[in-house]
């Protein structure tokens, strides 16, 4: 499978890029060499370079090499469409994620989009429609079956949203855990979209998927969640615990 153009060339440094995070999740199985290695990732799109300029704020990763010149420097691109591309690519696999099929749904996809294009030259509006064939009824933010909203700001687009999460644990009546939370999103467009998940490190500390809360624009949202079951209080509530979202640091 090959690459249509420059604009598609993302595609081939940020699957190959990404790969080495799967690696890190399946065979080594550490979660904290697994979140370095996105923490990593996010800081070679933010560090300024000699010539003062960040990879995230440079083009839409599309733009390719044509970006890098001699006054943002030669290093930028390379600083953008590698972490950028599997970024990308990350956030759409735990998008698919869910407690009971895990990662089913993304590796169905991937393998789709191999088979679909083996032999022949694969744009970046090809992979989009492959992902809106394979999305979640989750993810079709905008009820049109697209995932443009997503597109535009992470392929098309140079977004960078901050989040801040503050929660509490009480007891509810009938004893079970009740979680009460309030999310921000900050530093984007009115019409940026992003689902937000939500982890909770329990009492034995597991870290357990709660789900995603749906945002747009700059906003905050508050809620209370009854967590039936369950009697011991969590430890603590996290956003974003596996870099599932790419977004400025904490």
């Amino acid at each position: 499978m090959g690459f249509d153009s420059y604009r598609d060339q993302w595609m081939s440094e940020g699957f190959a890029e990404m790969s080495a995070s799967i690696y890190l999740y399946f065979i080594e199985k550490n979660p904290q060499k697994f979140i370095a290695f996105w923490n990593d990732e996010r800081e070679l799109l933010l560090e300024r370079n000699a010539e003062g300029f960040r990879a995230i704020d440079a083009g839409p990763v599309t733009l390719g090499y044509r970006m890098s010149n001699s006054r943002t420097g030669f290093d930028l691109t390379r600083h953008l469409i590698y972490p950028k591309g599997a970024y990308i690519l990350h956030m759409i696999r735990m998008m698919m994620r869910d407690n009971h099929t895990g990662d089913q749904r993304f590796k169905d996809m991937m393998q789709d989009f191999v088979k679909t294009y083996g032999g022949k030259s694969a744009t970046t509006e090809d992979f989009k429609t492959m992902v809106e064939k394979h999305m979640t009824r989750e993810m079709d933010l905008e009820g049109n079956q697209k995932m443009d909203w997503f597109f535009n700001e992470y392929v098309y687009g140079t977004q960078l949203p901050a989040y801040k999460l503050d929660s509490s644990f009480d007891n509810g009546a009938d004893g079970d855990v009740v979680f009460s939370f309030k999310i921000t999103q900050s530093n984007v467009h009115d019409d940026f979209r992003m689902l937000a998940p939500i982890y909770l490190e329990l009492a034995d500390g597991g870290m357990l998927f709660l789900g995603r809360a749906k945002l747009t624009g700059n906003t905050t949202i508050q809620q209370k969640v009854p967590l039936k079951g369950l009697k011991a209080k969590p430890r603590r509530a996290v956003l974003n615990y596996y870099d599932d979202v790419l977004a400025s640091p904490n």
